[in-house]
């Protein structure tokens, strides 16, 4: 099961509510009652209990199970969830329906788990509940025969850990069962992206020249796979689009998306730089870009593993530098600076870096607002900034440019040499009324003090890349 005490979710939660009200009218007839079996009070009571131990909850059930009472086990466990919901006791309810007694409740249950905001807050930990639902639910799936379902869960999983053995297990074996159209035979190219079209995957060039591996990341609007490139022989990183397009405000929606998508193209074709991603090739018919493939993962990534640490700041520093130049020279300005757009071009130590995803870049003349995250957003672009942390609303008054690039930038470096230390709190409030660059260390490596405050100065005329 799971390991570990999550968050408590909102008992209010109606999805979570709707999924626990299926559990009680499906299985409560003819479920011992607790006054009726003394184990199955024993459970009641400690589900009562503020914070009841995993491990004892998961005996008493095993327990009742073994007795013959799991239905009585399953329905109390329910009941007490629709009171007073807990992340890891929802997973160990739904792991027991999904194990045989009623795999279609235990497959909405984790659905609706996915959706709570105390399990996404946690999704970047390895042994979390958001890993363990999208586990469960993938395994569940391909069982139920729905491998392209399957296939999106097992993604998710190895976008936080591109190594997972039970996503890679789970993965290729979607494979093998046909996650592509009509539930065929399985298909190695771009059939295997969720969303494209049933014309698209048996008449599209794209799907011949690529043959598609494992996911390397998914976001909002976007996916990422590793590929072969068939017609020159190389690996690649195909990122594609996959906004809905099912009514008219989506079709809408997907239309404003595809135009930022190819504007992000035509901002890298502009770039030359050896720490910018390379554009490849554009396939505008099946809405995906083919880039240079970086196979170390994203700075974060790569500080997690201990591939990159305080010591790597000079080096790094200065070919995050040379790219922003790069981009900079091409009339565009990022905007979103952080760590999970840096890539590392391979998993091992000294390997140089990349700078990536343009969907937010603009021309400098036209980068109004202050699209980004907030930690990373220069002191004179959080005036206007929403609250919390994540995506910020746009702004009609304030404008990103080449210079707030550079504060994000350096934002990024300071997190690089507090590492394995976190930045400090007012890098996360959204008032800019502190000096970023008080909080550089006075020792850095090769004068990078001096050099890092400069970055990180308040009035943005007075920033500089060194």
């Amino acid at each position: 099961m799971v390991s570990g005490r999550g968050t408590e979710a909102s008992p209010r939660d109606p999805a979570l509510d709707q999924a626990l009200r299926g559990v009680l009218a499906r299985l409560s007839e003819g479920a011992a009652l607790p006054r009726e079996h003394a184990g199955v009070g024993a459970l009641t009571r400690m589900l009562t209990v503020d914070t009841p131990p995993l491990g004892l909850i998961e005996a008493q059930v095993r327990e009742l199970s073994r007795a013959g009472y799991l239905r009585g086990a399953l329905v109390s466990l329910a009941g007490q969830l629709r009171l007073r919901p807990r992340p890891e006791l929802l997973l160990l309810l739904a792991h027991e329906l999904c194990d045989a007694l009623a795999p279609e409740l235990g497959i909405e249950l984790a659905r609706a788990l996915l959706t709570l905001p105390a399990v996404e807050a946690g999704r970047w930990s390895p042994g979390g509940p958001y890993v363990a639902a999208n586990l469960l639910l993938g395994e569940s799936l391909l069982a139920a025969g729905e491998a392209l379902a399957a296939m999106r869960h097992f993604e998710a999983v190895l976008a936080i850990d591109l190594d997972h053995p039970r996503a890679l297990r789970g993965y290729n074996a979607a494979l093998r069962r046909g996650a592509g159209p009509r539930g065929g035979a399985p298909s190695r190219g771009l059939a295997l992206l969720a969303g494209l079209d049933e014309i698209e995957l048996a008449e599209g060039l794209g799907v011949e020249r690529y043959e598609l591996g494992r996911p390397l990341g998914r976001g909002r609007h976007a996916v990422v796979y590793q590929a072969f490139d068939r017609r020159v022989g190389r690996e690649v990183a195909i990122k594609r689009l996959v906004a809905d397009g099912r009514d008219d405000a989506a079709r809408g929606e997907a239309r404003v998306l595809g135009a930022r998508f190819f504007a992000e193209a035509r901002t890298l074709a502009r770039v030359r730089s050896p720490h910018v991603v390379a554009l490849l090739d554009v396939q505008a018919a099946h809405r995906f870009i083919a880039l240079s493939l970086c196979r170390g993962g994203n700075l974060r990534v790569a500080m997690r593993r201990r591939l990159l640490g305080p010591a790597d700041l000079p080096r790094v520093a200065a070919e995050l530098q040379s790219a922003l130049r790069a981009v900079h020279a091409a009339g565009a300005v990022h905007r979103d600076i952080k760590p999970a757009n840096i890539l590392v071009r391979e998993a091992r130590e000294g390997s140089p870096i990349a700078l990536a995803d343009f969907g937010l870049a603009q021309g400098e003349r036209g980068a109004a607002g202050h699209a980004g995250t907030l930690r990373y957003l220069a002191p004179e672009l959080r005036t206007h900034a929403g609250e919390g942390r994540g995506p910020v609303p746009k702004a009609s008054r304030v404008t990103a440019t080449a210079a707030s690039d550079v504060f994000s930038a350096g934002v990024v470096l300071l997190e690089l040499a507090l590492a394995p230390g976190a930045l400090p709190a007012p890098f996360d409030h959204v008032s800019g009324d502190f000096d970023a660059a008080e909080w550089v260390p006075e020792d850095l490596p090769d004068g990078w003090t001096p050099r890092l405050r400069a970055m990180l100065a308040t009035d943005p005329a007075a920033r500089t890349l060194a």
